[in-house]
């Protein structure tokens, strides 16, 4: 049996999937978390998750992917989630999916919070409109759960499909939204069909919704009503942003000792096993000394801000504080040419880059898209390249501020000349959902999927990097570096072992200030170094992912602009620094 689960934006498909099935879909506070088509099985059922519409007739990327689901399978079922609060808006697509004449049912999620709007929904009186099952979540007893799943499960005629003239509609929507022009003559179209619609679910809605009198307005929609005013909530998150970031870099430093205390005699024990294992010379003299430090410092630095920047970025979206953050920097981010939204991914590649790129396409427009993924690859770093680079900032007094201001402006110029490259669009208008106390099981489930990639990825690649950089050190092979000392020095100001560092940002970023910590560097130094490997070339993961979103020739303009930014970063902050 296979189920096919369709609905607006953040009206909750992928918790609903999680909870009929025990799965980890990703879920977050705030419209457009799953990016294209998921599945899972349990028990031969197959449920399918979908990206988040109001329209099975849209335009946009996230309709064109549903309807393709749709035309290029048969023998499903449909369950329209549908947001309670919001009963009116949700219906159009209920009807349009209705329409298709497939078995369906419409499950109306989110009860608790109608009912705290003092909304109540004649679930029986919907269902002899509708003329499909309706199911209200949550229920309070558990059994609505079991109605649903007992109803996906329910053997299906071989001869039910579509209705042709559906059929037809959504194969010609689905070839419009291939070519821009098309989808343009076709537009009047999908506007005619959704007035009738609409009037058709303002009638439904009337008939069923019952408006009670207003209750006293809970604590969060008290915080919520302060949040969502523009000067006194942008005040406020941002606030809020700077006491977090004050409270990441007090952790990460006070952790770090007893991390290490704990860490060290395992350290010691690793060391002596290697000495004794293995017999004296330059594999012992090398293994001995990289291994253990290789375990060290992605343990006291790199863990924990990884761990930390995952729990608040977790906690902002399950919260609805991310997408808040996207209407107050509005004005920021329409200075380099993108809508607010933009502030999700931009926050995400915080945590991890490589997802981040996949979460742009939440973004209206194409160019949106291209632009934030060149600012991710480029000047956003990564939890765990924070965490490296705070290790060399704090270790030789490198100059924070000035590293801070070179990322925001190359942030700001950067983007602001891709805007003017880029075709303008015009703007759009999201929903901003309600503020919800984060379900702590939820947020740790993401906070084990961003930071699951320490033990797989950085944990090894840390310490083979430290591997090879201690057998360069050891047999002089970074000698021959010097070679490069005089254009080193007189482009940028640092040593050519630092400018190593650079070049190593092309394998992993965070990789890169490992051979730093190693170097003996003046403040000076360190900065122009620690903001050259901030803002050059995206690590390898994220490059895969540039080619499989944008292409290869995205990629290329991305490489050469990030090279292009760190040698101009590198050569001013030389001219400038004293």
């Amino acid at each position: 049996m296979r189920a096919i689960f369709i609905g607006n934006p953040n009206v909750g498909k992928s918790a609903l999937i999680n909870q009929l099935t025990g799965s980890r879909l990703l879920v977050a506070n705030y419209p457009g978390t799953s990016h294209k088509i998921s599945f899972v099985n349990k028990d031969d059922s197959y449920f399918y998750d979908t990206p988040g519409i109001y329209s099975l007739h849209g335009l946009g990327d996230s309709a064109g992917i549903v309807r393709d689901l749709l035309l290029d399978n048969t023998g499903f079922r449909i369950v329209n989630v549908v947001d309670a609060a919001n009963l009116e808006r949700n219906l159009v697509l209920t009807l349009e999916v209705l329409a298709l004449g497939l078995p369906a049912v419409v499950v109306l999620n989110q009860m608790d919070i109608a009912a705290n709007l003092s909304i109540e929904i004649d679930v029986e009186i919907l269902a002899r409109e509708l003329g499909c099952p309706v199911i209200g979540l949550p229920d309070g007893e558990g059994r609505g759960l079991d109605r649903l799943m007992q109803w996906i499960k329910q053997p299906l005629d071989s001869d039910i499909g579509i209705d042709p003239l559906q059929l037809e509609k959504l194969s010609k929507d689905s070839a419009s939204s291939q070519c821009q022009h098309c989808a343009q003559a076709c537009q009047h179209n999908v506007i005619t069909i959704d007035r009738e619609t609409i009037e058709r679910a303002r009638t439904i809605a009337a008939r069923v919704v019952r408006q009670q009198p207003a209750v006293r307005r809970t604590y969060l929609e008290t915080v919520q009503g302060w949040l969502d005013r523009p000067v006194i909530g942008t005040v406020l998150l941002l606030a809020l942003a700077y006491g977090l970031f004050t409270v990441m870099v007090t952790l990460v430093h006070y952790l770090e000792e007893p991390i290490s205390s704990a860490v060290q005699p395992f350290s010691n024990i690793l060391t002596a096993l290697i000495q004794e294992l293995l017999p004296p010379g330059m594999v012992n003299q090398v293994l001995s000394q990289a291994v253990p430090e290789g375990l060290v410092i992605p343990f006291t630095i790199i863990m924990p801000a990884m761990i930390i920047v995952s729990v608040f970025i977790s906690l902002l979206e399950d919260t609805g504080l991310l997408p808040r953050y996207s209407v107050a920097l509005e004005r920021v981010t329409s200075f380099i040419g993108v809508s607010g939204q933009a502030i999700i991914p931009l926050t995400l590649g915080f945590g991890c880059r490589t997802p981040a790129i996949m979460a742009t396409s939440l973004l209206p427009n194409a160019a949106e898209r291209f632009i934030i993924a060149t600012l991710l690859s480029i000047v956003v770093p990564c939890a765990a390249s924070l965490g490296v680079m705070a290790a060399v900032i704090a270790k030789f007094h490198a100059y924070i501020w000035v590293v801070a201001a070179t990322m925001l402006a190359v942030m700001l110029l950067l983007g602001f000349g891709l805007s003017r490259m880029m075709p303008r669009e015009e703007a759009f208008v999201y929903e901003l959902p309600p503020l919800r106390i984060p379900a702590w099981k939820n947020t740790w489930q993401k906070v084990i999927s961003r930071t699951g990639g320490f033990f797989t990825e950085v944990l090894p690649l840390l310490l083979l990097m430290n591997i090879v950089l201690r057998a360069l050190m050891e047999t002089g092979v970074l000698e021959w570096f010097k070679g490069l000392q005089g254009f080193s020095q007189f482009f940028f100001g640092i040593p050519a072992e630092a400018l190593v560092a650079v070049l190593i940002t092309i394998f992993q970023r965070y990789l890169a200030p490992l051979v730093l910590l190693n170097l003996s560097l003046s403040p000076r130094e360190a900065t122009i170094a620690i903001t050259m490997i901030a803002l050059s070339l995206p690590c390898l993961p994220v490059m895969t992912m540039i080619v499989k979103e944008m292409g290869a020739k995205r990629l290329a303009f991305i490489l050469a602009m990030g090279a292009i930014s760190s040698f101009l970063v590198g050569v001013a902050l030389n001219l400038i620094l004293p």
